[in-house]
């Protein structure tokens, strides 16, 4: 008696189903081109936004996994972000439409995890943290615009999501504006404070 002819029958009767799902606008123009296996989203899938941009992914049992990459309608790539069944997982970055990196960081099962650059869209460094397990830890620095000429900066570190050490701000002209120290996240010791021409201005006693 021959089984194979039966047995690819009854394999091919219990396989999951696959389609293809295509989502139009009220003007007919395709949006979202979706995989479906059994009802589920599963396998790859595009969106298209009306300025023309795409995102481009693949969907596991209706979670994110993978590489999801964003272009915008010259192809450009704006943001490539990775999932591991529909957390954040690994590196991700993100991009201005100028080409310029605006983002990157880590993370791992959903959590920020490693470093974050930030950049202004002139390429400028703009903010530097680091994380462990979605916790800010270590070093950190925030630059901040005062106007087309100056940027103002903020420097410390975090311990376990707190505020620790010594944490200076900086005027827009480089000169320091106002330096502490604190212990968990609590200020302490004495804190001074500079005008934008380097006086100082005052000195603050905190409980240590």
């Amino acid at each position: 008696m021959k089984i194979w002819p039966v047995l690819t029958i009854l394999l091919a009767a219990c396989s999951p189903s696959t389609e293809t799902q295509v989502v139009r606008d009220r003007e007919g123009l395709v949006r979202a081109e979706v995989s479906r296996r059994n009802g589920k989203k599963d396998g790859p899938v595009k969106f298209i936004s009306k300025d023309g941009s795409q995102t481009t992914g693949s969907y596991t049992e209706d979670s994110r996994n993978g590489i999801w990459v964003t272009v915008d309608r010259k192809m450009d790539t704006l943001s490539m972000v990775q999932f591991d069944r529909g957390r954040k997982d690994g590196l991700q970055a993100y991009w201005a439409p100028n080409g310029q990196l605006l983002r990157i960081e880590r993370f791992k099962k959903g959590l920020a995890d490693g470093e974050l650059y930030r950049f202004f869209t002139d390429g400028s460094p703009r903010q530097v943290t680091w994380y462990d397990q979605g916790t800010p830890e270590g070093p950190y620095m925030e630059w901040y615009k005062v106007d087309s000429t100056s940027v103002a900066l903020t420097m410390g570190e975090f311990h376990q999501g707190e505020r620790s050490g010594k944490w200076t701000w900086f005027y827009g002209n480089g000169r320091v504006s106002r330096q502490g120290r604190y212990d968990r996240g609590n200020a302490v010791g004495t804190w001074r404070y500079w005008d934008a021409s380097g006086t100082l201005e005052s000195s603050v006693a905190h409980g240590d």
